[in-house]
């Protein structure tokens, strides 16, 4: 019986968790696209009509990661009662668990990107989807409740680097968590 052909988002996906599992396992470094079609079993032909480029699948990985991020953090909100504190504390928590879970090949690969215009627009559309999520949950808590630009970007670095911190196991993920809370709450009351 003859094996059935990948359709074209079925390969992509493909090539995109072989390449997390590469970085995970090997390190950003050993990642190229001709060691990603040695690693598929297929050939760089095939590999190429995804990715031009090594950066272009790089660009990808953060894409896919980004998505996660933003669905882990649906999820967690749909199951979070509407009240302020449970709002950030479940922001918190996926912010953590996500950094926790994807830290070190992220890092990685926003280093082999590092000083790309395709990565640093990805990066503020990231950052403004995230936030622009962050947001409207805790708004659906409590109406008067914001966040202005200014904490959003005091926010987002302060959970970034609390987050690593955990992932680098240079804090407990409990701390990184409750911290991020009380960062969270406190640049909402402050500008709510």
């Amino acid at each position: 019986m003859a094996e059935r052909r990948l359709s074209s988002a079925e390969r992509r996906a493909q090539l995109v968790g072989i390449a997390r599992d590469v970085i995970a396992t090997e390190g950003t470094d050993a990642l190229t696209l001709a060691y990603l079609a040695s690693r598929a079993g297929i050939s760089k032909p095939v590999v190429y009509d995804h990715f031009s480029s090594r950066s272009a699948l790089l660009l990808s990985l953060y894409q896919d990661f980004d998505q996660r991020h933003l669905a882990d953090l649906r999820a967690a909100l749909a199951h979070t009662p509407p009240d302020l504190r449970q709002r950030v504390e479940a922001i918190a928590t996926a912010h953590v668990a996500c950094i926790v879970s994807q830290g070190v090949e992220l890092s990685g690969v926003a280093a082999a990107l590092a000083g790309t215009p395709a990565l640093d627009e990805a990066k503020r559309e990231s950052e403004r989807r995230y936030v622009d999520l962050c947001r409207q949950a805790i708004r659906s808590a409590d109406n008067g409740a914001d966040l202005s630009e200014e904490a959003a970007i005091a926010f987002v670095g302060a959970a970034d680097a609390l987050g690593y911190a955990a992932a680098r196991e240079t804090i407990s993920p409990e701390l990184a968590r409750s911290t991020i809370t009380t960062v969270l709450l406190s640049l909402v009351n402050a500008s709510g």
